[in-house]
């Protein structure tokens, strides 16, 4: 469509002709000798008084039109065009703010727990120590504790011979549930449900070896602090540790059933089963204690896209893959067998 006879005006005033385009209004201007084209954008012309249509800038641009079906039209075309923008601009909103959403959630649920993890490398060793007996005392009033197999274990371990900057202490208690686990600093919790089900020397060796390196290689108390992330993770960011410790005490009961990635899971099972290797004790008692744990579980298995565990069939054929466990020399360990067998024949 368009319309001749139109006074147009910038600061000078001249007839022009005007097009309607599809996005656009375009004028055409006879300036010195030549046709000068300027565009106008729907969204940005304003209607003035008295028939009058506008545009910004400096200076301001003004229309005059001599046809009203002209006038009318392009107040129609303003009008669609200004909704259509205001839409797409309340998409875009709309878009972006869905993005920012999911990157906070990305954050709070992905990134955060991995921060607060790495900052757990911060945390002293005297610190985590003083933490972990904190955690094991407020366990301990639920424990009944079977003082003579918590002597005969410890001194099972120490026959081990491991070395390490923590004061690994074993508890034996008496419960219904075959379950170990580790406490952050270097005590290690043993079900005597578990120890019952538990047939050789290596098979407890085993046991230990794994929990041993949840707390030599902090496993814990990242797992702990990736737990708890979103509760603790600004009070490790600043280095305040004494904050983040108080929210572990407070969910010290968590340890029971504390979840470890499969990442860590599987370390705790290839280190434990190389520093059995090293020692002459048979790699598979990583199995049959496997085997073990299946059998206590009633066989139920699951999936391990939704475990965090790595599933027991797949930690067995691991620890076999080892090259320190293929075609191994075991050495008969009297020590550990004789400490064994009192473990077992303890009342």
């Amino acid at each position: 469509m368009q319309s001749t006879g139109t006074y147009y005006y910038d600061g000078k005033g001249v007839s022009a002709t005007v097009l309607l385009e599809k996005h656009k209004l375009l004028i055409q201007i006879p300036r010195e000798g030549a046709l000068t084209e300027v565009i106008w954008y729907y969204d940005q012309v304003m209607k003035g008084e008295d028939g009058r249509f506008l545009y910004p800038g400096y200076p301001q641009q003004e229309l005059q039109l001599s046809s009203p079906s002209f006038s009318i039209e392009l107040t129609k075309r303003i009008a669609q065009q200004t909704s259509s923008v205001r839409h797409h601009r309340g998409s875009t909103f709309l878009k972006v703010l869905l993005i920012l959403v999911a990157i906070g959630a990305l954050f709070y649920f992905i990134a955060v727990p991995r921060i607060a993890g790495a900052l757990a490398s911060r945390v002293s060793v005297d610190y985590e120590k003083q933490l972990g007996e904190q955690m094991y005392r407020s366990l301990k009033g639920s424990f009944v504790v079977d003082e003579k197999r918590t002597a005969l274990i410890n001194e099972f371990f120490r026959e081990l011979k491991t070395t390490s900057p923590y004061n690994i202490k074993i508890t034996v208690v008496k419960g219904d549930i075959a379950n170990a686990f580790a406490i952050p600093g270097g005590r290690i919790v043993v079900y005597d449900k578990l120890l019952s089900g538990i047939g050789s020397y290596p098979e407890l060796a085993a046991l230990l070896a794994h929990e041993f390196v949840h707390v030599q290689n902090r496993h814990s108390l990242r797992s702990l602090f990736r737990q708890f992330s979103s509760r603790i993770f600004l009070a490790l960011f600043l280095g305040n540790f004494d904050v983040a410790g108080a929210v572990l005490i407070q969910n010290t009961e968590q340890l029971k059933d504390l979840s470890y990635s499969r990442k860590l899971e599987t370390e705790a099972d290839e280190v434990g089963a190389s520093l059995l290797a090293q020692r002459g004790i048979d790699c598979k008692g990583f199995v049959r204690l496997f085997e073990l744990l299946q059998k206590e579980s009633g066989g139920a298995t699951v999936p391990e896209f939704i475990n965090s565990h790595p599933d027991l069939e797949k930690r067995m054929a691991n620890v076999q893959e080892q090259a320190y466990c293929k075609n191994q020399q075991t050495t008969p360990n009297e020590a550990l067998h004789g400490l064994f067998l009192q473990l077992k024949t303890a009342e």
